[in-house]
C-alpha cells in the first residue's frame, strides 16, 4: 500500500527514485510513458508469476528503460534459495532457477543463503526490457523504514555481491552487469511512507 501511495502521490516516478536514477547522466531527461501497479511476470517451470509492485516504463534521449519496483516495510525478501527449493516439489523447479540466473547472468556461485525474490525482481525487469526492447533495466527497492535492524537490506547488499560489487550505499544507483546489450542496474531507496 505505501508504495501504490507514493507514486499515486507523485503522478510520475517519486522525486526520491528519479532523483537517485538520475545522477546516471544517461537517465537525466527522462519521460515516464507507462506505470503498472502488480504487474506479473511470467516465469517457466511453475504456477506462479513474478508479481512486481510497480513496473515503469521511461524513455531519454538515448534510450529506453524498464524499471520494476519491489516496495518494502519491514518484511523480508522471501524465503532463501534454498528454503525455496525445501519447499517445491514440483520438478519445474530446476528449470524456473535456471531460467532466472540465465536471465540475470549469474553462473557457477554460491547462492543458497540469498533470498529468492531478488532473483526473480531482478529477472522481471530484464525480462521486460527485451520484450521492449529497452536498452536499460533497473530494480528498484523502494524501502519505506530506514532501519537496518528492520528492512533487510544487508539481503540486498549480500545479493549485489555476486554481481562484484563489493561495499554499496543506499541511494545510488550501481551498474550490476551488461546482458546480451540491455545495461542492468539496481537501487536501494529510502521513500518517507505517506499518511
Amino acid at each position: 500500500m505505501a508504495t501504490a501511495l507514493s507514486w499515486e502521490k507523485a503522478e510520475n516516478i517519486p522525486p526520491e527514485i528519479q532523483s537517485v536514477i538520475s545522477e546516471n547522466s544517461d537517465f537525466n531527461d527522462l519521460e515516464l510513458l507507462l506505470v503498472l501497479p502488480e504487474y506479473k511476470v511470467d516465469l517457466p517451470g511453475g504456477t506462479r508469476p513474478s508479481q512486481n509492485d510497480v513496473l515503469a516504463v521511461f524513455t531519454t534521449k538515448k534510450s529506453l528503460t524498464v524499471m520494476t519496483v519491489e516496495g518494502k516495510t519491514k518484511e523480508d525478501f522471501d524465503d532463501t534459495i534454498i528454503k525455496w527449493k525445501e519447499k517445491r516439489s514440483d520438478i519445474g523447479i530446476e528449470k524456473r532457477l535456471g531460467f532466472i540466473l540465465e536471465k540475470i547472468g549469474i553462473k557457477d556461485k554460491n547462492i543458497d543463503s540469498l533470498r529468492y525474490q531478488l532473483f526473480h525482481r531482478l529477472a522481471s525487469a530484464v525480462i521486460v526490457a527485451e520484450k521492449f526492447h529497452a536498452k536499460n533495466a533497473i530494480m528498484i527497492i523502494q524501502s519505506f523504514n530506514n532501519n537496518n535492524d528492520e528492512n533487510h537490506f544487508n539481503d540486498f547488499v549480500n545479493f549485489t555481491k555476486l554481481y562484484g560489487i563489493s561495499s554499496i550505499e543506499k541511494s545510488k544507483l550501481y551498474k550490476l552487469t551488461d546482458l546480451n546489450g540491455i545495461n542492468v542496474f539496481a537501487a536501494w531507496v529510502y521513500s518517507e511512507c505517506e499518511k
